[in-house]
């Protein structure tokens, strides 16, 4: 909770605010109504930030007396892309950012990093203000690839426009599924707003409560996924359309409100100040945005909720990329256990986990895999399909670690059951240690270091015998699916 709405929840108790009653949903009604999942190539027509006719403005105006009992103290802020001077908390960091979609057309990130911005949220896609279809933004892969090329921290959002749970979900798995493969450190957030009047959300007459429980859904469905859901609305949805301070305890708040000195009395995180700002690199204008801070950009626990796997750690992104490939999961519900070494069973189940976690029939073909264990189907798949062998005494040794050289042998195993090319070779020689490795695994060394899923401890230490982490296992997974396995995963 920021200090902000530490201040506002304060103020909020002090005057006896009314709470708002938890009502049961009420049914949507069915205008409009799609396959909530179905997603169609992208449409100008459907597009609602094609002609400009969304309301995101909100209502203009200022009320400094909110905002001092809100906030307190408040300091005059220039922003560097509208010119103007605006009224900020005096306590808080304020980073500056810009949020984008297909409408700005070719963006040369690294002069917008050197402009000084801060952050970027970029459209991933939206629904359909008539179809009720979901469409990706045509530059989404374009930017979000650029943006992390260049280091540009990055959070995503989906126009919404959501009559139903069930197409609030929707839209958060369709976010999900389309950031698999990027950095995403900020939030994943739901833009809902109305479209001129006449779109699908204006005309479903949705009561407050509904909405309320539309946005739920979304975060909740992020939050699941161990992302950190936003809601972004203008300052009269917010007011009028949705109880904000409910979701607000649930996820943040991003405030539309074109003023200098908003008069919006809720709590919020984000505030997009200005839809006309001009920043280097970006040949339009472009929707300029403040956080509101008393800590970091990036929360240090910010990847997929674990605590212990921190944003600027070099294994975050691998941790990123297995956790929603499904691969891997951590070793409780908010640690991932970076540091633990890889066991035999883990290994297993990757790898499983990777092939759909086929139906198994139980055999005691182990002395060492009972039945029932969170190994135990994964061991035997394994087994059966001799991707991983157990030892000549009869047991699979669910309680050892697997050295760096087994690894490379299961994985170059697993690639010629798939008919991968497992063709590339290189000396080992150049490695001190390489007469270290065993006879079996010379081959599957060769090819793991050739084909770069694995690389030496050192320039010149290849450490064969040693055991791994599970941060280096997350990046040799990573390595391996977007490299020699990159065919895997399309199929």
């Amino acid at each position: 909770m920021n200090v902000m709405k530490k201040r506002l929840l304060s103020l909020l108790l002090a005057v006896g605010c009314l709470s708002v009653a938890l009502t049961p949903a009420l049914a949507a009604p069915q205008v409009g109504t799609a396959d909530p999942d179905l997603v169609l190539p992208y449409s100008e027509e459907e597009d609602p930030l094609a002609d400009g006719n969304h309301l995101r403005s909100g209502l203009s105006g200022s009320d400094s007396e909110i905002f001092d009992k809100v906030f307190g103290a408040k300091i005059s802020y220039v922003s560097s892309y509208t010119g103007k001077t605006y009224y900020v908390p005096s306590d808080c960091k304020v980073y500056d950012g810009i949020d984008v979609s297909k409408w700005e057309g070719t963006i040369n990130w690294s002069r917008v990093m050197g402009d000084g911005v801060d952050f970027a949220f970029i459209r991933v896609g939206y629904r359909g203000t008539s179809s009720g279809a979901l469409y990706e933004d045509p530059w989404y892969d374009q930017y979000m690839q650029q943006a992390n090329d260049v280091g540009m921290p990055v959070g995503v959002y989906i126009y919404s426009q959501a009559l139903n749970q069930e197409e609030a979900v929707a839209e958060a798995k369709f976010a999900l599924e389309r950031v698999k493969n990027y950095n995403v450190q900020l939030p994943i957030v739901i833009d809902y707003e109305y479209y001129t009047g006449s779109g699908r959300l204006d005309t479903a007459n949705l009561s407050r409560r509904q909405k309320t429980q539309n946005v739920l859904a979304f975060c909740n469905t992020v939050l699941d996924a161990g992302y950190q859901p936003m809601l972004y609305a203008n300052k009269s949805f917010m007011t009028d359309d949705v109880y904000a301070e409910e979701i607000s305890e649930v996820a943040p708040v991003w405030l539309a409100h074109y003023t200098t000195n908003t008069s919006y009395s809720g709590s919020y995180d984000y505030w997009q100040y200005s839809e006309s700002g001009r920043v280097d690199g970006i040949s339009t204008d472009v929707d300029c945005n403040f956080y509101f801070t008393d800590g970091p950009l990036i929360p240090e626990n910010s990847v997929c909720g674990f605590k212990d796997v921190l944003s600027s750690k070099w294994y975050a992104d691998a941790v990123s990329y297995v956790y929603n490939a499904g691969l891997m999961t951590g070793t409780s519900s908010t640690t991932f256990g970076p540091t633990e070494s890889l066991t035999r069973p883990m290994m297993a189940q990757i790898l499983y986990n990777f092939c759909g976690r086929p139906a198994v029939t139980y055999s005691k073909i182990y002395t060492d895999v009972p039945a029932g264990q969170w190994y135990t189907n994964a061991v035997i798949w394994a087994a059966k399909n001799k991707i991983m062998l157990g030892y000549g005494n009869g047991t699979f040794g669910v309680n050892n670690t697997i050295s760096r050289e087994q690894i490379a042998t299961v994985l170059y195993n697993f690639s010629r059951q798939q008919k991968l090319d497992t063709s590339a070779r290189t000396s080992l020689s150049a490695y001190s240690d390489a007469s270290k490795v065993s006879g079996y695994a010379v081959t599957a060394m060769q090819w793991a270091v050739a084909s770069k899923v694995m690389s030496g401890r050192s320039a010149n230490i290849l450490a064969p015998q040693s055991t791994t982490t599970r941060a280096e296992c997350a990046q040799l997974f990573k390595t391996y699916l977007t490299g020699p396995g990159a065919s895997l995963m399309k199929s």
